[in-house]
């Protein structure tokens, strides 16, 4: 039997009132201890070190405690964001592996368009996320063809472009686990209360999102939660493109960039 099959069973229980599936934490756990049948040797956690991330891999941790823990290091991160690093890699007893862009891409497209070519525009944003994020997430799995899965920590309350988001993604490769894609803010709060985790230094200045440094701000009361990422940015989807495919109109503009960037790679 598939040990993921009843995954959308457990969703819809969980989201039915007196469902069976009525306790969060246990559910996740069920989930992860599938995946970890299924895929006993390719998982890994992909995470940002954010609050749903550190859940994900508190959860993940205490049932399979050597699996890897990888972030993409943009060379743009906050300061901050290393200082978790290390209070993770303490408290766990792991070593986070840090997936970092091609340096000779990031050099071509720093020279056509500056280093902070994302103020300009939304393609050029995708661009900066396409270099610095995406094709070395894909570079990365190519390299590690024994990845079947990973664990992230979108939650489908984030934003309307999360708001279907799947218990696993099996249309991706890897497969991707949101073993938490049904709770709330308040859930991920009261779990990191409860179990004391180590926590991003920023959400004490009052970010609700955290990603690359100049991308990224506190957000005021009434803003959503992504509303802190490329907030000049009025009218477009918050995302990055590791978890969505940009709207049609900016992907087209993105490739010719992208195109102009890896010709002038040397």
């Amino acid at each position: 039997m598939d040990p993921l099959a009843s995954f959308s069973e457990i969703d819809s229980a969980r989201k039915t009132p007196g469902g069976a599936a009525t306790d969060k934490v246990a559910s996740a756990r069920e989930l992860i201890a599938g995946a970890i049948r299924e895929f006993p040797d390719g998982l890994a956690i992909l995470t940002s070190f954010q609050r749903e991330g550190l859940v994900v891999l508190d959860l993940v941790l205490s049932l399979a405690p050597h699996t890897p823990v990888l972030t993409i290091d943009t060379g743009r991160l906050p300061a901050a964001t290393y200082d978790i690093i290390a209070a993770v890699e303490k408290r766990y007893n792991t070593k986070v592996e840090l997936i970092t862009p091609d340096s000779a891409e990031v050099a071509s497209m720093v020279s056509l368009y500056g280093r902070d070519l994302f103020e300009e525009s939304v393609p050029n944003r995708m661009l900066c996320c396409q270099i610095r994020k995406v094709r070395p997430l894909d570079r990365y799995m190519t390299r590690n063809p024994g990845i079947s899965a990973i664990f992230i920590g979108l939650r489908r309350g984030q934003s309307d472009t999360r708001a279907e988001v799947e218990l696993i993604d099996r249309s991706s490769e890897p497969a991707r686990i949101s073993a938490i894609a049904d709770w709330s803010a308040e859930d991920v709060a009261a779990y990191t209360r409860e179990h004391e985790l180590p926590e991003h230094p920023l959400y004490a200045a009052g970010y609700t999102s955290i990603g690359c440094d100049p991308c990224t701000r506190a957000v005021t009361a009434g803003e959503s939660e992504r509303a802190g990422r490329w907030w000049w940015e009025s009218e477009t989807d918050k995302e990055c493109g590791i978890h969505f495919t940009p709207d049609g109109r900016a992907e087209r503009a993105v490739d010719v960039l992208l195109r102009e960037v890896l010709s002038n790679t040397k």
